[in-house]
């Protein structure tokens, strides 16, 4: 393990290709081995972000530097590709395949959606966009189809409307759903899965329903990106003895048993997932809900992160606000007595 490294209360940790960054009140860049790196930006770029810029929200090729700037982040220094008006600030990044969703949020507080893909950037027209105020979106990397759900606000009840695109922009169709309240949208091929506090349901994009689960508090849960599939883990919801449901991109699901109490839960190589579990382990569970390995740390977790561009290390924020990096030869791991 090498040397911690001292983060902030409620620090956030962001990973790029060559590097990390751990995010507080100010962001300081570290090598994936813990070295200290200099801020990664141009002169130029120096007198937007200031020198004690800070990383509000990351994906694996942006970052969102004090609520305003967008920046590439596959290149040292990072390129700016986006900066919302003096007045409005930018309320989520994230990457749709080869595009960028940048979602701005308006003086009005309204939140306005649009498409970055290259040097080109498209407003994502709603229709009745004055009764259709943005909540979630999602995209399907197979069909180039992205979603958006819209709170109806011209509805004497609570309602959404799901607006459905194909390549980008280009309009689909349109779900209008009266007298229902979803929160969180997922794209697949052909259709769109709907979250809301108590209940799941597949759409196909034609609007006919294609399965739906009835469960209590399945709005609090984790979404798990597999590739072209995902998984949605619920840690205080059960159905039909299981508490993940697994959906494949043509829209099928499956119903998974994964361990209980499971946090930070993420997709880790070869379709396998990484976690902390209730004890404070760390555990690698296989794509069938099974428990490969666990590994016992020498500190207590409160917060996991693993990337791809180092896929060796493990990142764990200690309860002592300490970041420590692991590498599996140095943990102390045993397999699974059920494996």
């Amino acid at each position: 393990m090498n040397e911690p490294i001292q983060a902030e209360e409620g620090a956030q940790i962001h990973f790029f290709k060559n590097g990390f960054a751990v995010s507080g009140s100010n962001t300081k860049f570290y090598l994936y081995n813990g070295s200290e790196m200099s801020l990664p930006f141009k002169p130029e770029d120096m007198a937007l972000v200031g020198s004690s810029p800070v990383i509000n929200q990351s994906t694996s090729k942006y970052a969102l530097i004090n609520s305003k700037f967008v920046y590439d982040t596959t290149q040292i220094p990072f390129k700016l590709v986006y900066a919302v008006e003096e007045e409005g600030e930018v309320f989520e990044i994230r990457e749709a395949g080869d595009m960028l969703l940048i979602v701005s949020k308006t003086q009005d507080n309204f939140l306005k959606p649009v498409l970055i893909e290259k040097d080109t950037i498209y407003t994502i027209s709603l229709e009745s966009t004055d009764h259709s105020h943005y909540l979630d979106a999602s995209y399907d990397p197979v069909t180039k189809g992205f979603s958006v759900l819209a709170l109806a606000t011209d509805t004497p009840y609570p309602s959404v409307r799901v607006f459905n695109f194909i390549n980008g922009n280009s309009p689909q169709g349109m779900l209008s759903l009266s007298d229902s309240m979803f929160y969180k949208i997922y794209r697949t091929q052909k259709s769109v899965v709907l979250v809301g506090i108590h209940q799941l349901i597949c759409y196909n994009v034609d609007g006919s329903i294609k399965w739906s689960i009835n469960v209590p508090n399945c709005y609090i849960h984790h979404y798990i990106p597999l590739g072209n599939d995902f998984a949605l883990y619920f840690p205080k919801a059960r159905f039909s003895g299981a508490n993940t449901v697994y959906v494949r991109s043509n829209g099928e699901k499956e119903l998974l048993e994964l361990p209980y109490g499971l946090t930070d839960i993420q997709p880790y190589r070869s379709q396998q997932l990484v976690a902390l579990d209730r004890n404070g382990n760390l555990v690698v569970i296989g794509k069938n809900g099974n428990t490969i390995k666990t590994y016992t740390l020498d500190i207590y977790p409160v917060r996991l992160y693993w990337s791809s561009f180092a896929p060796e290390g493990f990142y764990i924020l200690g309860r002592d606000n300490m970041l420590h990096i692991y590498t599996l030869n140095k943990a102390d791991s045993r397999k699974d007595e059920n494996t």
